[in-house]
């Protein structure tokens, strides 16, 4: 009988997880669709959706937030007219946050800064030439310099900085103050 009890407890436990990586993809989704509202958005979103990683990988563990993001890939490339928006999740924001914590814990905090930048302008770049050459979107509108791109290189690199920070610092104040009274709500 107590082994009986243990199991269904494992089990609402899980179902619990699962409910709540589903909430997390489908409002994903949302705000990924959302995103065609405003051009700005298109980088702002799949952020914004990110941050959602940090509570999942928290809460729920490592492989909560990656069924999470292989979900929110999957159904963001079906639904999301945005490609631009769709891809920065895909091929960076939505995993982003939950290798973080493992390049910080690289002892020597130069080669991990180089990683995170290399990482981030390689798969920006990927992104960049997907949307030129397999989605057919021109990454400079008619009468644009070539400075455009450096320009855009710049701001995207300060943003990540920024995005990295805000990162590091949400992930301690979600551990300190939030994450255990939403774990009360899922015993």
């Amino acid at each position: 009988m107590l082994n009986l009890l243990k199991s269904a407890g494992v089990e609402m436990k899980n179902a619990t997880r699962l409910a709540v990586c589903g909430i997390v993809t489908a409002l994903s989704v949302v705000l990924l669709f959302l995103e065609g509202i405003a051009f700005f958005l298109a980088y702002a979103m799949p952020m914004i959706v990110g941050l959602f990683m940090v509570m999942l990988k928290s809460t729920f563990g490592t492989s909560s937030a990656w069924i999470t993001y292989a979900a929110t890939s999957a159904l963001s490339f079906i639904l999301v007219a945005d490609k631009e928006c769709m891809l920065m999740y895909v091929m960076f924001f939505g995993f982003y946050p939950i290798i973080q914590d493992s390049i910080n814990k690289i002892r020597m905090a130069p080669v991990g800064y180089l990683i995170k930048f290399l990482m981030f302008n390689v798969l920006l770049f990927l992104v960049q030439l997907i949307l030129v050459y397999v989605f057919g979107i021109p990454f400079l509108a008619e009468g644009e310099g070539k400075w455009v791109i450096v320009l855009f290189a710049v701001l995207m690199n300060v943003l990540f900085v920024f995005y990295d920070i805000i990162l590091v610092n949400l992930s301690k104040i979600y551990k300190l103050k939030i994450e255990n009274r939403i774990k009360r709500y899922f015993k």
